[in-house]
């Protein structure tokens, strides 16, 4: 490869995982890397690579330092010449009114002076599809989903094209239904015919794989992209009929390293119904879970130090340990509202909760007794990256779709799954613990 075919910036990490996952399962040598490195130690990491994707925090950040991350991060990876750069977000398009992903897209279009792009938030592989504007997850307009009770970011407007006009200053159009079931060759005339109405940000239908494809056909020839990790599915297939990809590309790993002795700790804080599921499914296996309350977390109510000693215990033992700060949305509000009497927002609570949970977790792995490590939720895992100092992860294949089994580069060289809240089947645990030990 003379030069890196695909660049991203996610604004979390189970979204740059989710990306990362597709792409690898397509046979690409992909980097996940953790926020922004010297220019110098992104050089060196991404020898052989031919995608990237960074890992930012920006979902729940303030718009204007969002946007500034993310014009940050553009100029770090134009040094690597990416034919392809996208904004990557949840296909559940998880957002507030001013933002994330409008002030990203901005930056995006601002740092590479490009008038046009499209937003393609549906991932059909998980049942997130869009149909004349307005988002579904699996049939359920998005308003009437579980992502209507997100602690961070409630979906209560289903109308992606009016959602989206209010976190941006560009208009935003739609590229509808039917345009998009004609094929490749109509969706780019739609999007001629956008640009020449003025219209810099065009929402993309899209309900099948079949869909799916042509989009991407359609949007090969565009600088920026942006929207879920769908991309990732059906882009490195034209690639290769372009001769960007050489047919057997790829990172040789050493797995050599990798404790399979020790049991694998599992650190759960999303709140969403999947997660819940999947934590429900895994005490009924009989694995220790331990159940630690918010509140007590922040006011140092826990006794961490018989945390940390019972799952160390576990670990050594060869055994998976749970720690768990997730509720039902009941609870979650009346933490919420216990937060708030103490002038913490949600977004600081939700910060804070993820960070008090990883520093227990550090202090778990510190003994280096883990073969690996799973993470449910994107706060979650965030924290967890950086508590952790994990640096870069090399990508593996998925597990389910989005979900790849990754290995660490940084100072701790260990598997790790990063999921997002919503994903995985009930049993995903169980899968990825297998993955883990079969690696």
């Amino acid at each position: 490869m003379d030069r890196l075919v695909f660049a991203a910036i996610a604004d979390d990490d189970t979204g740059a995982s989710d990306l990362a996952g597709m792409l690898a399962e397509q046979g690409l040598p992909t980097l996940l890397v953790i926020d922004l490195p010297p220019a110098d130690q992104l050089a060196e990491w991404s020898r052989g690579y031919a995608a990237i994707v960074i890992a930012e925090g920006a979902r729940n950040l303030p718009p204007d330092v969002a946007r500034e991350r993310t014009r940050e991060a553009i100029r770090l990876l134009q040094r690597l010449r990416p034919r392809v750069l996208a904004i990557k977000y949840c296909s559940t398009f998880d957002s507030t009114a001013e933002g994330n992903i409008g002030p990203s897209i901005d930056a995006a279009l601002d740092e590479l002076d490009e008038p046009f792009t499209i937003a393609l938030p549906a991932l059909p592989v998980n049942g997130r599809t869009t149909y004349m504007g307005y988002h579904f997850v699996q049939r359920q307009l998005l308003n009437d989903s579980p992502l209507r009770h997100h602690p961070l970011t409630p979906m209560t407007n289903p109308n992606l094209v009016e959602w989206l006009g209010q976190q941006t200053r560009r208009p935003v159009g739609l590229v509808p239904y039917p345009a998009v079931e004609a094929g490749a060759e109509q969706i780019k005339g739609e999007f001629a015919r956008l640009r020449r109405e003025g219209i810099a940000i065009a929402i993309v239908d899209c309900l099948n794989d079949q869909h799916l494809e042509a989009i991407c056909r359609a949007a090969a020839d565009l600088r920026l992209i942006t929207g879920s990790s769908a991309f990732g599915m059906r882009l490195p297939a034209i690639w290769r009929e372009r001769g960007w990809l050489p047919a057997d590309a790829e990172v040789p790993f050493d797995f050599s390293h990798v404790n399979r002795d020790s049991g694998c700790l599992i650190v759960a804080g999303s709140c969403s119904v999947a997660t819940r599921e999947q934590n429900e499914w895994l005490a009924a296996q009989g694995a220790l879970i331990v159940r630690i309350d918010p509140r007590e977390l922040l006011t140092e109510g826990v006794d961490r130090a018989s945390v940390i000693a019972e799952a160390r215990r576990e670990l050594a033992a060869g055994r998976a340990c749970l720690l768990t700060t997730t509720a039902a949305p009941d609870e979650v509000r009346k933490v919420q509202e216990w937060a708030a009497s103490r002038g913490l927002t949600v977004a600081r609570l939700g910060e804070a909760i993820a960070y008090a949970l990883a520093d227990v977790a550090r202090e778990v792995m510190e003994a280096g007794a883990a073969s690996g490590l799973i993470a449910a939720g994107g706060e979650t895992s965030g924290a967890l990256c950086r508590r952790l100092e994990l640096g870069a992860l090399h990508v593996g294949r998925n597990i389910e779709p989005g979900v790849p089994l990754c290995f660490s580069l940084g100072r701790l060289r260990l598997p790790v799954v990063l999921k997002s809240g919503n994903f995985g089947g009930r049993d995903f645990y169980g899968r990825a613990l297998q993955a883990i030990i079969g690696e």
